[in-house]
């Protein structure tokens, strides 16, 4: 089977897709990646296939985009996502050719329209719960958070909130309208009902962080997270471990791949707090620089991989995006999450909810915040339990096994319909 794999956003976006890929691929299949041009060269150093997919994610466009927790996902839709409707669709369709399916992220609204013109089958990949629009399950919502707290009242006030999004991000998608009309392909509202495809709706995440819900749509499939097997560079892998060798278990602070960007100095706060509690740290810096603090105590690095780190790790603090949550249930660690902006701060709820983690604003951090916020998760010693059993439950091999087979599954019943 050759199944095209497309994904906008940041790398917390594209690893899931790079996962699944390397699964099929491991089963026989012919994978190929569509994601922006910036990361063509991550994505052939596997050996996968890469076409380009436009609008292109820059540092400073993710940067400009999460600068506004609030209104951050107008500027993502309204500014970014939609003005480029027409490139994002002539090069999903340019790369789907000779595909025999596609499975595609959050942000490629223009799949119903590209499946449409090729007659594909096609899933979407759900990331995280906020995707799937459950009213059943209400969401934290940063641009309207004091909703989460009217749950006890039943569905209806997310059920009203639901409706002033949908005028919302429908007068958003005027581009992406206009484009519908023009190929006689209606969805509907756009990033409601009319993203979600007929075929597969893969939701990826564990049911222990969200259980499958009745108001979901009809053909999702709930698998579990997808982890990308990655390892450090050499040098990295050498200092992390003599780093590890040289005491006890470090707290591991990481502000994702998006977030280091509006760094400023969290990383020195970070670093204050490790030392005034008695504690090491490995610190995930980006291009941010690095902190005044002894060498034998903080070890700063540019990048990571989480599974390389968070199983050594005597807790985690984290930005909540859902691939560092996936990480750290895996680990088997206790997270303090400071959330900022679009699914952080309901991952990070649902971890708090879990009893494996805690939360701090991120409009309240500084050194007195952290310092009592991590010594509690530190201390706390069920807490630490709780994170061990959840760990105990998971099982990723099964689950990317569940999700290769519904994509399987999915392009079997297309082919049985048409013949093939």
């Amino acid at each position: 089977m050759r199944i095209l794999f497309a994904s906008l956003g940041s790398l917390g976006d594209l690893f899931p897709m790079l996962a699944m890929a390397q699964a099929l691929r491991a089963r026989g299949h012919t994978p190929a990646i569509a994601a922006p041009a910036a990361y063509e060269a991550r994505i052939t150093a596997l050996g996968l296939p890469f076409h380009p997919l436009r609008p292109d994610f820059p540092p400073e466009v993710l940067t400009y985009i999460f600068g506004d927790p609030v209104h951050g996902g107008k500027r993502l839709l309204a500014e970014t996502i939609f003005p480029h409707a027409r490139e994002t669709y002539a090069d999903l369709l340019a790369a789907a050719q000779g595909a025999d399916a596609m499975v595609v992220g959050e942000l490629i609204y223009v799949a119903p329209l590209v499946a449409a013109k090729l007659g594909l089958p096609w899933a979407n990949a759900m990331l995280a719960p906020t995707t799937l629009m459950s009213a059943l399950d209400p969401c934290v919502l940063t641009r309207f958070p004091a909703a989460y707290h009217l749950r006890h009242l039943g569905t209806w006030p997310q059920r009203l909130l639901f409706r002033l999004m949908r005028r919302a991000t429908n007068a958003w998608a005027q581009p992406l309208l206009a484009l519908q009309e023009e190929l006689g392909v209606h969805t509907g509202n756009i990033i409601f009902e009319g993203k979600f495809s007929p075929h597969l709706v893969l939701a990826l995440f564990s049911p222990a962080f969200g259980a499958l819900q009745r108001d979901w749509p009809a053909a999702s499939v709930q698998t579990g997270f997808p982890f990308l097997a990655q390892t450090p560079a050499p040098e990295t892998a050498a200092r992390i471990e003599a780093f590890l060798a040289a005491g006890p278990a470090p707290v591991v602070f990481t502000l994702g791949t998006t977030v280091v960007h509006l760094a400023q100095d969290f990383y020195q706060v970070a670093a204050d707090t490790a030392l005034a509690l008695g504690r090491r740290a490995i610190l995930l810096m980006g291009r941010n620089p690095p902190p005044r603090a002894p060498a034998d105590q903080v070890l700063a690095l540019d990048y990571a991989p989480h599974g390389s780190l968070f199983p050594h790790a005597a807790a985690v603090v984290q930005h909540g995006g859902v691939g560092g949550c996936a990480e750290a249930l895996r680990a088997g660690v206790p997270v303090l999450t400071i959330p900022v902006g679009f699914d952080q701060p309901d991952n990070a709820e649902r971890l708090r909810r879990m009893g494996v983690g805690a939360v701090l604003a991120h409009t309240r951090v500084n050194r007195e915040t952290l310092e009592r916020s991590l010594a509690a998760v530190l201390a706390d010693v069920a807490m630490a339990a709780r994170a061990g059993a959840v760990a105990a439950s998971m099982d990723p091999e099964a689950d990317m096994g569940h999700t290769v087979d519904a994509i399987e599954a999915m392009v079997r019943r297309a082919q049985a319909r048409s013949g093939v």
